[in-house]
């Protein structure tokens, strides 16, 4: 494989605010890995809109620094979490996603745009694959 140059960038992790990032990027520094964050202002503007318009601030990192800059965020990649269970059937096949309110929820945010009314925080939750049921 040739070798690298600093050119090329790829992203790292995308944060759900700017404190995060600010915390993962200077990480990153302290090891000597050059990096940079996008998004800021779009986040800090309309924060309310996270993982709906595929914002949050995005660490970027160059392509010869990547798997050095995994190796010390990985606690934020991959993150310890527990099985979940669909409580109804007791299904494993539990997905992120907006369940079966997503034709709510798109409509919701559509005339939040259109009207300029904030509707609050909207995060995608979990839903169970096999009984469609939403799980908190």
């Amino acid at each position: 494989m040739p070798p690298t140059d600093k050119t090329k960038t790829i992203r790292l992790i995308t944060c759900e605010n700017i404190v995060e990032a600010h915390f993962i990027k200077n990480r990153l520094n302290n090891e000597g890995i050059d990096c940079f964050l996008t998004n800021e202002y779009f986040t800090n503007l309309l924060p309310n809109y996270f993982y709906i318009f595929g914002s949050g601030v995005q660490v970027f990192v160059f392509e010869s620094d990547f798997e050095n800059s995994r190796e010390v965020v990985k606690d934020k990649l991959q993150p310890q979490k527990a099985e979940q269970i669909c409580p109804v059937c007791g299904s494993t096949d539990i997905l992120p996603g907006l369940g079966s309110h997503k034709f709510i929820m798109g409509f919701n945010v559509l005339l939040a745009i259109l009207v300029g009314v904030p509707i609050g925080n909207v995060h995608a939750g979990y839903y169970c694959k096999k009984c469609k049921e939403d799980i908190l």
